[in-house]
């Protein structure tokens, strides 16, 4: 206070002024410690672990409750129905059914008043549930004191509303979670419920009074209508007689019809009628529970959707205790190496089973968190990756993702421009293997040409030789005749 006085002084903006004293509405107004009441009834963490485990809090004990009760309302069902009187003796069998029945639910009494302690009579479901359980012991002293007398009709009638605490046995039943929302939809609509009806009842005021003038003090209508006394003959029954119209029970032929003969003025306030009440206030009245049920079950989601992300916060949490604990050499690194046989330990295997990641995507998640490619990543920024995945997507997420898909785009663009030019490349080199191939082709022509002359020449040369080698033979083998040509010698010999 002190403060803003000098603020004053000085000549301060009243925006300054006006923020300081906001800040000191705030300290004053905000409570510095919690009230009396939370403070006495404060619980510790131990009291809250024996309530969670307390039989009164365990499912299947309320699932038995609902189901005792369901049996004791037939029973009283059966005995309405089949009892032969009202003493003792008459009805023994049942009076010894309901004599179990009410230990039964003395003892649930006594074991939610042992789990709940002082806050058993906080609770309405909890003071209506003491006072049938209180009626019934009634009901039994009375019937074993006065044997003839039948017991207390006002218990005997009671019993029936035991049913009603079905509806808080189902409320910790997941099996009947969907029937604990309407009923709690219907329970949050009350104040709808009653106002609905208070605006029924005097549009039933309002409608009676106008069909009760109109037709029921005709005496034409009375002496043609023998039964329009008991429709329009007072406020009181032609209000009756509006809420059966509204309602569309056997309205047309029991009274649309026979007043429209004896009374036509008063046949617009009818259809008037069916569409104000039926048309307009019960479809409010169903809209609005319809609305509760749909905000209920919105709000069941939202806290199952905020219970799911505590629990994926907290076992990623222990994913990181368990990476930096499984780190053999404490450098505060993983390789990959480590991290592939780190993600197979039966407990982490089971962790990333609950988030939905497989062991096949941690591992490729491993090689997209390692951007510099060095070969290992810190137990943090595997975790920051797997909040990513299982997260939504932020806006800083989304300009990345969209950074990196124009630079993989760029990339993609240089990468056909080059394999353009590598087929431009493999084409001229193609062409040029092709001309080679022609003059392939003709070289080997003109070889295997000059392969037949080379066979040629060598099978003339062959022949040369052989031919050669002949002649010599006859050479050394056949020698020349030697003829004496002297003269005188032998003139008359024939020398041929």
């Amino acid at each position: 206070m002190r403060k803003t006085v000098a603020m004053l002084k000085r000549g301060a903006t009243a925006e300054n002024v006006a923020e300081q004293v906001a800040k000191v509405k705030k300290v004053f107004q905000s409570p510095l410690l919690p009230p009396a009441f939370q403070q006495l009834h404060a619980e510790t963490q131990a009291d809250r672990q024996r309530k969670r485990r307390h039989l009164g809090n365990a499912a299947w004990f309320n699932l038995l409750i609902g189901v005792m009760l369901c049996v004791n309302t037939i029973v009283v069902g059966i005995e309405t129905d089949y009892s032969r009187g009202r003493q003792l003796e008459d009805r023994l069998a049942f009076f010894v059914i309901e004599t179990l029945f009410a230990v039964t639910f003395f003892t649930e009494v006594m074991i939610r008043m042992h789990h709940l302690g002082w806050e058993y009579a906080i609770d309405p479901w909890n003071i209506f549930d003491y006072s049938l359980v209180v009626f019934g012991w009634t009901d039994v002293l009375v019937s074993v004191t006065d044997t003839g007398s039948g017991g207390m009709r006002l218990a005997s009638s009671l019993r029936l509303f035991r049913l009603l605490r079905v509806v808080r046995s189902i409320r910790g039943i997941k099996v009947l979670a969907g029937l604990w929302v309407v009923i709690q939809g219907l329970l949050d609509s009350y104040r709808t419920v009653l106002w609905v009806a208070f605006a029924m009842a005097i549009f039933l005021f309002c409608f009676g009074a106008a069909v009760c003038v109109l037709g029921g003090q005709d005496r034409f209508a009375f002496e043609h209508w023998y039964m329009g006394h008991m429709y329009v003959g007072s406020v009181l029954r032609s209000m009756f007689t509006m809420l059966q119209v509204a309602t569309f029970d056997k309205w047309a032929e029991s009274v649309a019809r026979p007043l429209f003969h004896v009374a036509p003025m008063a046949t617009p306030v009818l259809f008037v009628c069916i569409f104000v009440m039926s048309f307009g206030t019960l479809n409010i009245l169903v809209a609005v529970m319809v609305e509760r049920i749909s905000v209920i079950t919105a709000d069941r989601r939202t806290h199952a959707e905020q219970a799911r992300v505590r629990m994926e916060a907290y076992m990623l949490e222990s994913m990181v205790d368990d990476l930096h604990a499984n780190d053999k050499d404490g450098s505060g690194d993983l390789s990959q190496k480590e991290f592939k046989k780190i993600i197979r330990i039966p407990g982490l295997v089971k962790k990333l089973g609950l988030l939905g990641i497989t062991i096949e995507e941690a591992e490729s998640l491993f090689e997209i968190m390692d951007v510099n490619h060095s070969g290992t990543v810190t137990p943090e920024e595997f975790i920051a990756g797997l909040q990513k995945i299982k997260g939504q997507a932020k806006g800083q997420d989304m300009v990345q993702l969209i950074c990196y898909a124009q630079r993989q785009v760029v990339r993609s663009a240089q990468y056909v421009s080059r394999m353009k030019f590598l087929n431009m490349q493999v084409d001229h080199v193609q062409e040029r293997l092709n001309a080679s191939g022609i003059s392939l082709q003709f070289e080997s022509g003109d070889r295997i040409k000059t392969a037949e002359r080379n066979e040629m020449v060598t099978t003339s040369a062959a022949h040369r030789e052989l031919l050669l080698f002949k002649l010599d033979a006859e050479r050394q083998s056949a020698y020349p005749v030697v003829q004496d040509v002297r003269p005188g010698i032998d003139d008359d010999y024939d020398w041929s």
